[in-house]
């Protein structure tokens, strides 16, 4: 009897990843297209091991595409989880929180997406998800975080160019588009190193952080 019952499990979890990759094929709308993954690193097999999530598949599937893939390179070869999270299940005080990378004492890095976040388009959590991340250590920087917050920015501007609806959004209507929307604002006025180095949140950090590969990111706007 032990034994069947192992027998219907092994079926069972079989048909659970066949349905889970059926899902996202059927979500993106790119069945005949799925061949494609198996032509680069990118298999669905590498996605599948980092979410189970069709949001955040679509955000990689984008991210493949766009300058979030340096992103994405990280998040696979680590490789690093990434889930949707009722951040005030962590802490009370993170429940505002859109995102936050964790690093665990065995090294594994989680990337906890705020559950609010689920319906947002997957451009825009395709550029939060870029920005998290680049904080692969347990280490921050005011330059660590000056520099996620331009690529966040920068990969943002490229999907949204890409996809002109986004620009029809009104504001109020999605918050993660309008951070967003504010960062490509402070982008374009040339602010957005102010904007990230006077948020309260930073003012303990150090100017650098060891680990840390300090290179501008170009918007190519």
């Amino acid at each position: 009897m032990l034994q069947g019952i192992r027998s219907d499990l092994a079926r069972l979890s079989r048909l659970q990843l066949v349905y889970s990759v059926l899902a996202f094929c059927l979500l993106l709308g790119l069945c005949v297209e799925v061949p494609a993954f198996s032509q680069t690193h990118y298999t669905m097999t590498a996605f599948l091991r980092c979410t189970r999530e069709n949001a955040i598949m679509q955000a990689f599937y984008l991210m493949k595409e766009s300058q979030g893939e340096r992103s994405l390179r990280r998040i696979v070869h680590k490789p690093v989880r990434v889930v949707f999270k009722n951040m005030a299940e962590i802490n009370k005080s993170l429940r505002n929180y859109d995102a936050l990378s964790w690093m665990s004492s065995q090294g594994e890095q989680v990337i906890f997406v705020n559950a609010k976040h689920r319906s947002a388009p997957p451009e825009a959590l395709a550029a939060l998800i870029s920005h998290e991340a680049m904080h692969d250590d347990e280490l921050n920087s005011l330059n660590e975080e000056v520099e996620s917050w331009r690529f966040e920015a920068a990969v943002w501007m490229e999907l949204k160019a890409k996809n002109p609806t986004l620009a029809k959004i009104p504001e109020g209507i999605n918050a993660l588009v309008d951070r967003e929307n504010r960062l490509e604002q402070e982008t374009r006025q040339g602010t957005l190193e102010q904007f990230v180095r006077s948020s309260p949140g930073y003012k303990d950090l150090p100017e650098d952080s060891p680990g840390f590969e300090h290179q501008q990111v170009s918007t190519n706007q």
